[in-house]
């Protein structure tokens, strides 16, 4: 039998202050796009992580633009997941509005865990869940937000609608 060539890619962690501080200095912000990274590393087998930039329509820019600073994601607590091929590894999104349902809440979260996965049509996709820093945890600093938000899921881009 075969080996079917692997790909991981981590579980990763976004802060809620750093889609703040995104949101407030990308006028017109409609989206945040989320691209693939593979940092420099002598790791042959290190997972894939994510960038995050704001796409916005503004009066400047009325057929939209991408900003120039990106949020590096950082993996999160290890964790990876291995996809087998064939994948289809482009752009995800999330809408602002999307985001805001997360993020935007009367409990806040800390910040949000993004999870690999692949739909029925090869694309890797990211399902995004709110989690909150809790230090009176015994044996841990964090839980998810059990009465949060439910999670969103991302939306690979083509063939994004």
């Amino acid at each position: 039998m075969k080996d079917l060539q692997t790909l991981r890619f981590y579980w990763l962690r976004y802060e809620v202050s750093a889609i703040e501080e995104l949101i407030d200095s990308s006028d017109g912000i409609d989206n945040f796009v989320f691209s693939y990274y593979y940092p420099a590393t002598d790791h042959a087998d290190k997972p894939l992580q994510l960038v995050a930039y704001a796409h916005m329509v503004n009066a400047a820019h009325p057929d939209g633009i991408y900003s120039t600073y990106y949020d590096t994601l950082s993996d999160y607590e290890h964790k990876t997941q291995e996809i087998c091929g064939p994948v289809i590894l482009s752009n995800n999104v999330l809408s602002l509005t999307q985001m805001l349902e997360l993020i935007d809440n009367p409990e806040k979260p800390d910040y949000l865990v993004l999870i690999p996965n692949v739909n029925s049509d090869r694309n890797v996709y990211y399902s995004v869940e709110a989690h909150y820093n809790d230090a009176s945890a015994i044996g841990t600093a964090q839980k998810p937000a059990l009465s949060g938000p439910p999670p969103k899921d991302t939306n690979p881009s083509p063939p994004a609608t």
